[in-house]
């Protein structure tokens, strides 16, 4: 909708809002939590954990346009449970006409996977994986738009995807949600997202 229809103008701002109440409030085994925690091997807490879906995500709704800067703050407001890794980040990626905010935490009172995009003209809404509400101008009224499992246009299962990429069945396009080059982008996001907030930086894009 965003993309071929330009429903909303020009972007102007995008909130990603990612994250449940902690890896370990909400039960993860024991290996899962073990590694998850660890600074080395998963390289941060909430920032990777749940700031990838949003780093993901812009990526696919810009189809890879580069950005300009990376600015991130972490916190550890649980430090008793999480004494090695961050359980909460705001991510800001600046582009050369809009702004993406990414808010990726361990500390929020239910699971989130939410997100909201703001253009020229009107937003997009995304409440859940089944509801939205758009409103494509100033004087338009607020629609609400539900739909059920069969209307969801993404895999759910990866291993499928992936065997129907292999078997030609779907081409998968540069920078779409699977794509190699998506996921590249994704780790350079959050690289300098780290980086930025070990430093009190903006990391500029090269």
């Amino acid at each position: 909708m965003v993309q071929k229809e330009g429903f909303v103008g020009q972007l102007k701002r995008v909130i990603i809002n990612d994250g449940h109440m902690g890896p370990k409030e909400i039960g993860c085994d024991t290996y899962f939590l073990e590694w998850l925690t660890d600074a080395i091997l998963n390289g941060g807490g909430a920032i990777v954990d749940f700031g990838c879906y949003g780093a993901n995500l812009i990526t696919a709704l810009t189809k890879g346009e580069k950005p300009i800067s990376v600015t991130a703050v972490t916190r550890s407001f649980k430090p008793d449970v999480y004494p090695k890794v961050d359980d909460d980040a705001t991510i800001i990626i600046s582009y050369p006409k809009f702004q993406c905010i990414i808010q990726a935490s361990w500390n929020w009172p239910f699971d989130r996977k939410d997100m909201e995009i703001y253009g020229e003209t009107g937003y997009i809404k995304v409440d859940n994986k089944k509801e939205m509400r758009i409103k494509g101008s100033r004087e338009s009224a607020e629609d609400k738009i539900e739909v059920s499992d069969t209307d969801i246009a993404v895999y759910t299962d990866p291993f499928a995807y992936f065997f129907d990429v292999i078997n030609e069945k779907i081409n998968m396009a540069p920078y779409s949600l699977y794509s190699l080059e998506n996921n590249l982008r994704v780790v350079e996001l959050l690289d300098l997202a780290r980086a930025s907030a070990k430093t009190g930086e903006t990391k500029y894009f090269k």
